[in-house]
């Protein structure tokens, strides 16, 4: 048993053997590696949890990549903050260098997948990139961002970036600052809190919030916010949104600002062949906030873009309107471009402007494709003219150009019709080749005053301006466009020359033009060269008939030589209204500084138009250096000039420069001058004179003399004048002023007028208006540059205006104690006004320019400043100013302020009536209670109202007004029911008004309806003017002025209560009608009134038959307007009567001017005018013996005992007589008759 047991006992012993060395492998091992990972953890540890771990980590780096990483400062550690400073990493591609980098993050959140970054600031960060590669073309693809670890971001911050290429100093782009806020990036997906970004150059800030996938094509929504400006003032502000991915994103913004647009794009395959689809609609634009000298233009464009880099389109119109420059009228713009294979073809550009119906049209390409790149361009134009709205200078009625070729090397030819109105008409062809630097004129023609010029050369503007050119004329005829000069001219012009640095160089010349001129023959020839400042003059003379002109010599800065001579027998040969003898020769020589003028005339008979001179005669010999002779010797006699007329003038001077003196005279009416002076020019160029004596004559100012010597000085800058001291006799009246400047801008002036009596202004006032009273002004003011200082004051002690009504009937107005001051100073202008109003009340007036300069005194943006307070009490005084009205009472009382500016002045404040109440006699018109107020906010808006009592019924106005671009507008409303408008004998009147009243600068707009629903009519006699002249009679009228354009638009329409009794017609008025009229055109009515329940009694021509017959029954009446004159109406005008078997009438047509009457019978045709005449006026039918050639009525009756007078109407074409019969005894008559014919019987009756 023993041996079986020893060899399982023997492994069992060698077991513990073993395991103690694998177990001490084991341990080592495990040993080895638990240390490995403590080293390691240390060493981590170490790194990120110490600053000196950190730094010894950046300076390892630095040891193993000296080229590649450098660090400045390390402060803090990796695990929580970190601070590093003057960080540089160099890559081949790429070099960055961070000025500062701030860090502050916490890993508590690493193992839930989160990194937490609380803030990081990154300052002055430069990004060098290196040149651009032909790799660098290659399609640009994003990779998809997916982290393993989210990030969600406290504040990242970032100041100063910029972009570079690597040896460059001028960055590509530059960041000022740009921040993130609350972000979040987990799988793939970015939620974008809030990135903020700001540039320097442009200044521009934006915003972005919103998500965004960084996988697949970045799909995203964000919203996108910015703010731009631009020099000088441009504010721009956009606000949108950003959706879609980078196979299609959308772009909406919405602009604000300077400039406010809606913009709407599509954007395709962002990252490969870029595509778009764009509109762009412009509603304003401020132009002057881009470029301060724009003028304020008004925007509206309209632009649709679409398209690839390889080949896009652009279309669209834009519309302009300038409300301060009316000259650039209202241009529309509609323009098709075409970019692709870099051409840009202008398929179409066409301007169009609505007022002067102005069409230019355009069409070309520009090829940039080539080297160099070319151009053709054509175009055509329409009713073109400058400017295009307003007052015509220039305009082309066609025309048109093309162009081709490159910018080195084109051609060109242009032809159109051109005219202005200070020139002729003409048809301009031109043909040329043209380079960078000039232009060859292969041909010029201008066709125009039946003729031709033709020319040709070449023009050249770099390095400098340069010409050879050549002109022709033929058969021009100056009486097409001036027709007092008729005639035929042939001429030849040549001139070369050039425009550099040290002044023009030129030769002109006049080769050869003549021809005839006013049935006068002409020539000219002559020569004329420049070199600098100096100008040579070679025998330019010139001819027209007997009349000849010369002038010879040079003008240059140190010396003058130049002659001239004149000789015309009669002075028509130069000019149609001119007429007369005149021989001028002369001769300038010496200095610019001291130039002497020698010259002498002689003329007869000479006349100018209204203005006439019947012999002059003339010596001078002036030489203005200072040892000089001053000669002067000047007569004239019987001038008529300014409608006034002088026997004589007399001008004579003697002595010399230093020591002269000079005396005028003119004699005559209705002025009379006499003037005695010496003077004295010293060495230095100044110049002294004295006025010692100067009396005016005049027939209606009276006589004024110069109370005392006036001293002259004229020293370069210095000029001093004054005072000037005048006085006239008869009221006193005058005063003084005087004026000094010491440099130029630097003066002072003074003005005391102590007396200035309105008996002066006798003569141009009305012979019913009378002034009495004298005022005063007395003011200094001083310049110094622009700035304008001093005071003025004008009063008024006594003062008063007298008007007279005739009859010994006056009204006195007294405004004593008027005054009126003026100050200026560096703020600007202020005046102020005051004037009393005795017993009615007061007016007063302030007004002040600020900033206000004697540069800029006009200025359309001067500033206004103002206050007018009136108050007018008791208006009854003013009654007598209306003799019409009776009864006047009531107040006016007004509170206006101004401001604005001088190109837009605004009023605000109130203008009220109060408390009217008048009467108008001839209308039995009561106006009570009358009450007008207006009331204006703001300088913008403005209210009417305002009531009254009319005749017992209560009429009110309405309204508001404002201003805009176009100036001050206004809207009224007038209404009433049944207002009492007169009430007397003749005349009763009620209506009820409904009228809308426009206006506007471009005048005023009346329209509405008048109901007149009760009327009585009943004139005993035609008012005084009625009468109308026969047709052979001419009426010469002045055209009426359109100032103030009205058109007038009322319906007028009748009620049932309106009668008329008038001229033989009584019943009815209905019926409606339109009264029309547009500016500067006759009054116009439309429409029908009818007479209806009517009667017509026969007269005039019928006496008083007439009157003692029954009247007619009116069975049509009609007044007819087809927009025919208001005045004068057609008729239609039937009355008739019945009786018995008997019909017959009365009708009268044509025009209430021009009626026709004729008589007529229905019943019986046969009638004679006077059997109808006799039957409309008695009613009884004729019988056969009734007609007889003495048809007549007689009526009879004792006027007194024995004396009877027997009236016989006659009918038909019988006349009228009167008889007169007196019973001398019982068998004895005497009788006489007057009529057409006269005679006179004795009756002897025998009875039986």
């Amino acid at each position: 048993m023993d041996d079986t047991k020893t060899p399982a006992t023997e492994p069992e012993q060698a077991v513990p053997a073993s395991r103690p060395r694998r177990r001490r492998w084991l341990g080592w091992l495990a040993g080895s590696l638990l240390a490995l990972v403590l080293m390691l953890a240390t060493g981590v540890g170490v790194l990120l949890g110490t600053q000196s771990g950190l730094r010894w980590g950046l300076e390892l780096a630095q040891r193993l990549a000296p080229e590649t990483l450098s660090v400045g400062q390390i402060e803090g550690r990796v695990r929580d903050r970190l601070r590093l400073s003057d960080l540089t990493v160099t890559l081949p591609t790429l070099n960055l260098h961070f000025g500062l980098i701030e860090l502050d993050w916490s890993p508590r959140m690493l193992p839930t997948g989160v990194l937490a970054v609380k803030r990081l600031a990154v300052s002055d960060l430069d990004v060098a990139l290196a040149p651009k590669t032909e790799e660098d073309d290659a399609p640009l693809t994003l990779p998809a961002i997916v982290l393993p670890l989210g990030v969600e971001v406290g504040e990242i911050h970032l100041e100063r970036l910029r972009i570079l290429t690597m040896g460059v100093e001028k960055p590509l782009f530059a960041l000022e600052s740009a921040r993130l806020v609350d972000s979040r990036f987990a799988g793939g997906e970015l939620d974008l809190g809030r990135l903020d970004a700001r540039l320097l150059d442009p200044a521009l800030s934006a915003s972005l919030r919103g998500r965004a996938t960084l996988t697949e094509h970045y799909p995203l929504d964000l919203d996108l916010d910015w703010a731009l400006s631009l020099p000088p003032e441009a504010r721009l502000a956009g606000a949108g949104r950003v959706s879609g991915d980078l196979q299609r994103l959308a772009l909406t913004q919405t602009l604000s600002g300077s400039v406010e647009a809606e913009l709407t794009t599509e954007v395709r395959d962002l990252l490969g062949t870029l595509g778009w689809d764009g509109q762009l609609n412009v509603a304003r634009v401020d132009l002057p906030s881009f470029q301060a000298d724009l003028p304020p233009i008004e925007v509206q464009a309209r632009l649709k873009t679409q398209g690839t880099l390889a080949e896009a389109a652009l279309s669209g119109t834009l519309d302009a309107h300038a409300p301060d420059r009316p000259e650039f009228g209202q241009p529309a713009l509609a323009l098709d471009l075409l970019w692709t294979e870099k051409r840009l073809m202008v398929r179409t550009l066409e301007l169009n402007e609505p007022v002067s119906t102005a069409d230019l049209r355009l069409q070309g390409e520009l090829d940039l494709s080539q080297e160099p790149s070319r151009f053709a361009l054509e175009g055509d134009w329409k009713r073109l003219r400058w400017p295009l709205s307003g007052e015509l200078i220039a305009e082309s009625n066609e025309g048109a150009l093309t162009a081709s070729g490159s910018f080195e090397s084109f051609v060109y030819q242009l032809s159109g019709q051109v005219a202005s109105p200070g020139a002729p008409s003409a048809g301009i062809a031109l043909i040329g080749q043209g380079t960078a630097t000039g232009t060859v004129l292969e041909s010029f023609a201008l066709d125009t005053l039946d003729g031709r010029l033709e020319g040709a050369g070449t023009l050249t503007w770099a390095p400098e301006l340069a010409w050879d050119l050549s002109l022709g004329a033929t058969n021009l005829n100056p009486g097409v466009y001036v027709p007092d000069w008729p005639g035929r001219i042939d001429g030849r012009l040549t001139s070369q020359g050039t425009l550099g640095d040290d002044g023009p160089r030129l030769t002109a010349v006049i080769e050869t033009l003549s021809g005839r001129l006013r049935d006068y023959p002409i020539a000219a020839s002559g020569q004329v060269r420049m070199e600098g400042d100096s100008l040579q003059v070679e025998g330019l003379s010139a001819a027209s008939g007997p009349s000849q002109l010369r002038v010879d010599g040079r003008l240059d800065q140190s010396r003058l030589d130049l002659s001239f001579a004149l000789d015309s027998p009669d002075l028509a040969n130069l000019w149609p209204e001119a007429r007369g003898r005149l021989t001028a020769t002369g001769r300038v020589q010496g200095t610019t500084e001291a130039p002497r003028v020698t010259f002498d005339l002689n003329g007869d008979q000479m006349v100018l138009a209204e203005n006439a001179l019947a012999e002059l005669r003339g010596t001078a010999d002036l030489d203005l250096a200072p040892s000089g002779r001053f000669s002067l010797q000047l007569r004239g006699r019987d001038l008529v000039a300014g409608g006034m007329s002088w026997s004589g003038l007399e001008l004579r001077g003697d002595g010399q420069m230093s020591d002269h003196r000079l005396s005028a005279r003119l004699t005559g009416q209705p002025l009379g001058l006499s003037l005695e002076a010496t003077g004295a020019l010293a060495e230095g160029g100044s110049y002294s004179g004295r006025v010692s004596s100067l009396q005016l004559d005049s027939q209606d100012w009276g006589t004024w003399s110069l109370q005392r010597p006036l001293p002259l000085t004229l020293d370069g800058e210095r000029i001093v004048a004054g005072p000037l001291c005048l006085r006239q006799a008869a009221q006193g009246a005058g005063g003084c002023v005087g004026f000094e400047q010491t440099a130029a801008g630097r003066w002072a002036a003074e003005l005391d007028l102590d007396r200035l009596d309105f008996a002066l202004l006798k003569d141009l006032l009305p012979e019913t208006l009378i002034a009495e009273g004298a005022g005063r002004i007395k003011g200094r003011f001083q310049a110094n540059g622009a700035i304008l200082s001093g005071t003025a004051t004008a009063e008024i002690p006594k003062g008063r205006v007298q008007l007279a009504f005739g009859k010994g009937q006056r009204e006195e107005l007294d405004f004593s104690n008027a005054q009126l001051t003026l100050n200026s100073g560096a703020n600007g202008l202020s005046t102020r006004l005051a004037i009393p109003l005795a017993g009615l009340g007061q007016i007063e007036a302030d007004l002040s320019l600020p900033g206000w300069r004697l540069d800029a005194p006009a200025r359309p943006a001067q500033s206004l400043r103002g206050r007018l307070r009136a108050e007018i009490r008791d208006l009854t005084p003013l009654a007598s100013l209306a003799p019409d009205i009776s009864g006047l009472k009531g107040r006016i009382e007004t509170d206006l302020t101004l401001g604005g500016t001088l190109s837009q002045p605004g009023v605000s404040g109130r203008f009220e009536v109060k408390d009217v109440n008048f009467q108008l006699p001839l209308l039995a018109l009561k106006v009570k209670d009358m009450t007008i107020s207006a009331r204006a906010p703001s300088f913008q808006s403005f209210d009417i109202r305002g009531t009254a009592n009319l005749g017992g019924g209560q009429l009110t106005l309405t309204g508001s007004g404002g201003t805009d671009g176009a100036g001050p507008t206004a809207r009224l409303r007038i209404e009433g029911e049944k207002l009492k408008l007169a009430d007397t004998k003749e005349y009763f009147v009620r209506l009820s008004p409904g009228i809308d009243i426009e206006v506007s600068p471009g005048g005023a707009v009346v329209r509405g309806e008048i109901r007149v629903p009760e009327a009585r009519i009943r004139p005993r006699s035609l008012p005084t003017g009625t009468v109308s002249p026969s047709s052979d009679v001419v009426l010469e009228t002045k055209e009426r002025g359109t100032a103030f354009p009205v058109t007038l638009d009322l319906r007028l329409v009748f009620g049932n209560e309106v009668t008329i009794d008038a001229f033989g017609v009584r019943g009815r008025l209905s019926g409606a009608l339109r009264v029309l009229q547009n500016p500067g055109r006759d009054m116009l009515g439309d429409g029908q009134l009818q007479i209806t329940e009517g009667q017509y009694r026969l007269s005039g021509g019928f006496g008083i038959a007439a009157e003692l017959g029954a009247p007619l029954t009116i069975t049509q009446g009609r007044l007819i307007y087809a927009k025919s004159p208001i005045g004068n109406p057609g008729l239609l005008l039937q009355a008739e009567r019945e009786g018995g078997d008997t019909t017959a009438g009365v009708r009268v047509i044509g025009t209430l001017r021009t009626p026709k009457m004729t008589f007529f019978s229905d019943s019986d045709p046969g009638m004679t005018q006077a059997d109808i005449t006799k039957y409309l006026m008695t009613g009884i039918p004729p019988s056969a013996n009734d007609r007889t050639e003495q048809a007549g009525l007689t009526v009879g009756t004792y006027i007194a005992p024995k004396i009877y007078m027997e009236y016989e109407s006659g009918l038909g074409d019988e006349p009228n007589k009167v008889k007169l019969r007196y019973d001398v005894s019982k068998h004895i008559e005497f009788q006489s008759e007057n009529g057409e014919s006269q005679g006179a019987d004795i009756f002897f009756k025998f009875e039986n």
